[in-house]
């Protein structure tokens, strides 16, 4: 039988000023991780390209954001009878599918498409922009106290390289040739020695 397989793809309206939070999490361990929520949408970010990948998209659109109306539209957002309204996480790293875009449809007001995998916020107004870009914004601000920089190179490591480095032959230098293989390799016509030619019998 056929393993199941199915794909879960999120759209997250934003109409308004949204409720953000902002959390570092295990800082200066190999699992630490920056989370940013907006309402329900909760979103972990397990290493700094991620972060700044990901407020690099929100922040490149700010100039175009200025498009979007003022108020959105509220009925975008209102809740659906008999159900509770639903909460989701994702989780990014290494290098994650991330773009924002404007969206212009004809005779209807703009709106933006932030992605983050298959999470999609659908930005209706500036407030809704502005107020989840500080969010993401000020999740890259934690960056550098939250993730374990680069592995350095121990004292032990580089006084190894620096070894190799200096009985390194140098660049254009032949390897060393015994004296009977050297001249077997010279053409039997012709020998230097000290600026004179000699020949060999």
């Amino acid at each position: 039988m056929p393993r199941a397989r199915q794909a879960v793809s999120v759209v997250v309206a934003l109409v308004g000023l949204q409720d953000t939070s902002v959390v570092a999490h295990r800082s200066g361990t190999d699992g630490a991780a920056v989370s940013v929520r907006v309402g329900g949408a909760l979103v972990y970010m397990h290493d700094a390209g991620t972060v700044s990948a990901v407020a690099r998209a929100w922040n490149t659109i700010a100039s175009t954001a200025r498009l979007l109306p003022w108020e959105g539209d509220p009925k975008r957002v209102e809740g659906v009878r008999g159900v509770a309204d639903p909460s989701v996480m994702v989780e990014l790293s290494g290098s994650p599918v991330v773009f924002a875009r404007m969206e212009r449809p004809p005779g209807r007001a703009s709106y933006l498409r932030v992605a983050l995998g298959r999470m999609m916020f659908d930005v209706r107004d500036v407030g809704a922009y502005s107020s989840t870009m500080m969010a993401f914004r000020k999740a890259e601000e934690l960056v550098a106290a939250t993730f374990l920089p680069a592995r350095a190179v121990s004292a032990r490591e580089q006084a190894a390289r620096d070894a190799a480095r200096l009985f390194a032959a140098p660049r254009g230098l032949r390897r060393f040739t015994p004296p009977e293989r050297a001249a077997a390799a010279v053409p039997a016509h012709k020998i230097r020695v000290a600026g004179r030619e000699l020949r060999r019998a």
